[in-house]
Formats: C-alpha cells, structure tokens, sequence
C-alpha cells in the first residue's frame, strides 16, 4: 500500500514516524520550503509520551525540553488554588509531562524520518478519487497514492476537498503566545502554571535552562492586530495586577516573535474519513488548547491508524475502525477543552471551578488522569 500523508506538522511526522516503524511505503508533502523554527513552546502528556517512546524518540524529547514535576492552576499572584501532587499528573509508569519548544520536537520527529520519505514545498492543491487509487495534485507534480492521511491542521485543505459542511467555532478569546529568554526561579524550574485572574489567563513554563514558553489569554474580538511597537506593553498593562514574574516573562520576549491567534476548535464531524482519505489531527478534531492536549491527540491519531492498518483489513474497515476506537477520547478532550476555556473566563465558572479543584480528592483526580494517559497495547 503506497500512503501519501499531507501536512508536517506533528500529526504529519508522527505518523509517517509510524508508519515506516511498521513497514509501510508513505510520503510526507509539506507545502512549507524548509521547516523553519515558528511557534511557541507545547507540553507533552504522558498519553503522546508512550506513543513517542515506542517510536525511538522518547528519551531524545525528554532531554530536549523540561520534566514538568508539577502543574498547578493559580491566582495571579502565583499561589496554587490547590497543590498538585507528582504523582496525580504523571502516569503508572512514571512518565512525566515534558515542556518544550515546538520546533524542537518537529525537529525530532523531521530528522527521524529518511530523507528520501519528505518533500517540501509541495502545496496541496486537489485531489481525485478514482476507482483504485486517489490523485493528488500539488500544482506541477501529481502522485497517485493508496490512501491519503491529510494532516494539514485545522484549516484543512484536504478537509474541505472531501467534506462540504465543515466549520470551525470561535471561543471569544485570543492567545498570545511567545518563548522569553529568561531563567525563572528554583521554584518555578519544574512547574507547569496557569496563573487566573478576572477574566484573563497567563501560562508559563520553563522549556530550556534560560527560555522560558508563555501564552495569555483574554477574551476579544475575532481577527484582531497588534502594534508591534506596543506590543509587550500592552500585555504588560493587560496583565498588571499579576505578580511582578508574569511581566518579566513578557518583557524578556522578542516583541516580533510573539504570535497571535483567535482560540477555535473545528466543529464535531461525523465522519474522518471518505473512500480513500482520511484526516488526523487538527484536521479531524481541532481543539482548544484548554486541556493541553491537542498535539497529544494527533500523536495518538499516528499510534492508533498505523497499527490498525497493520493488521492488513480492508481499507474502509481499517478506517471505520481507526475512528470507533478514537471517538470516545477525542470527544471527551475536545469538549472538556471547551468547556474548561469558557468557564476559566467567567467570574462565576471560576468559582464553580475551584470548588472542585478543592474538594476533588486526589485519588480521583489520579483516576481521571490515568484514563487521559491510556492508550491501547495490543490491536
């Protein structure tokens, strides 16, 4: 079988990661000339953990970012609403959340793949699904391809090729995002934060022993700008009443390397998948960042597709499968995600919120969390 995958984000690499492992022939097309240093930072779940372990590149993750020993939601003067224990946020076989730069882990997963296997500078254009085989078009050059995993993210091109009735929805708030070149202190070294205050949200963590990954988020209008000029001192200003280290953050990133966007998710589809296509990632189920796990389910989309086309079923069966055993889990992220990005800026869904971070005993949360970190063994 001769898979085509379209888009080298994550999602993309991971899964052409594990494909290969499983002794598929598959191309990767990637519309971008050279895979430049762009985003912010991301925090690794155990969930993608396990399923970057078992491609070889686990420990190389962990090296190249931060162990993240405690994830605590805060006022915004930094003091936790409750204390997370160590071992409510890592899983049953110790495996910890890991904090790094974006680029990093796209670097890692880019330069485990031959080099043969990638392509860049190849724009997705359209694609024909003919009796046997689908032809793809990248302008110029045309392949024919078995299956065609498109993983080109939440503006999906490949998407709205086979689907007509896709949306996404808008959240009502705005994320900035950025890495600052700063060191945070001893007790910040191994912390994952999210820091509340009326309305708004500041994230931090550190990803290498002098940057440290950021992100704000404040309720706003959809397809706002920014004055670069006055960029850090309007978040500064917006973030005040925070303690004195979320405007050191801020103050120690290159205004020009902070990056904007409109928090959305994609609109629940029915269906992943038509004839021979089917989607992975933000492609199939954007999230908000809320739960932190939006990489970590285009991870479990590669782990999860690759081993079931392994077992060699029929194409369409292969693919009903792969989306009976992703549905549950991807809802209930997606969702919750939701659910939780909402609440975090109401003055009442905070209090809601709070209440049960309190009153939750840690032995649920473990339960909860576990559930999270699971993926399948055996298929």
């Amino acid at each position: 079988m001769k898979i085509t995958i379209i888009g080298g984000g994550i999602a993309g690499l991971t899964t052409a990661l594990a494909l290969k492992k499983l002794g598929f022939e598959c191309e990767l097309f990637e519309r971008a000339k050279q895979l430049n240093e762009v985003g912010a930072g991301i925090w690794i779940q155990p969930n993608a953990i396990k399923v970057l372990d078992w491609l070889g590149v686990g420990n190389l993750v962990r090296e190249s970012g931060t162990l993240l020993n405690q994830v605590d939601i805060t006022n915004a003067q930094l003091i936790p609403f409750k204390k997370t224990k160590q071992e409510v946020i890592q899983d049953e076989r110790g495996n910890k959340i890991v904090a790094i730069h974006r680029a990093t882990l796209q670097k890692i997963l880019f330069e485990a793949i031959p080099e043969e296997n990638i392509h860049l500078g190849y724009e997705f254009k359209s694609l024909e699904q003919k009796e046997h085989q689908v032809k793809i078009s990248f302008g110029e050059r045309e392949v024919l391809s078995d299956l065609v995993i498109g993983a080109d993210g939440i503006n999906s091109k490949v998407r709205e090729s086979i689907f007509s009735n896709t949306s996404k929805r808008f959240s009502g708030q705005t994320c900035w995002r950025g890495i600052s070149e700063i060191r945070l202190p001893d007790e910040f070294q191994n912390a994952g934060i999210e820091s509340w205050g009326k309305k708004v949200r500041f994230g931090f963590s550190q990803v290498t022993e002098n940057q440290v990954y950021w992100f704000a988020v404040i309720k706003a209008s959809q397809n706002g700008t920014d004055n670069v000029n006055t960029l850090k001192t309007d978040l500064k200003n917006r973030f005040s009443d925070f303690n004195p280290w979320v405007l050191n953050i801020i103050e120690n990133t290159k205004a020009e390397k902070i990056i904007r966007s409109d928090i959305s998710d994609l609109k629940r589809l029915d269906k992943w998948h038509k004839d021979k296509v089917v989607l992975v990632g933000d492609a199939a189920h954007a999230t908000t960042p809320s739960m932190g796990q939006g990489a970590g389910q285009g991870i479990e989309d590669a782990y999860y597709l690759a081993n079931i086309l392994a077992k060699r079923n029929p194409l369409e069966q292969a693919l009903n499968l792969f989306e009976s055993n992703r549905r549950e889990k991807v809802d209930y992220v997606v969702n919750n995600s939701w659910r939780f990005g909402q609440m975090a800026h109401s003055d009442f869904g905070q209090i809601v919120m709070k209440t049960i971070m309190k009153l939750t005993p840690d032995k649920v949360m473990k339960q909860q969390m576990n559930k999270l970190y699971s993926i399948q063994e055996k298929f």
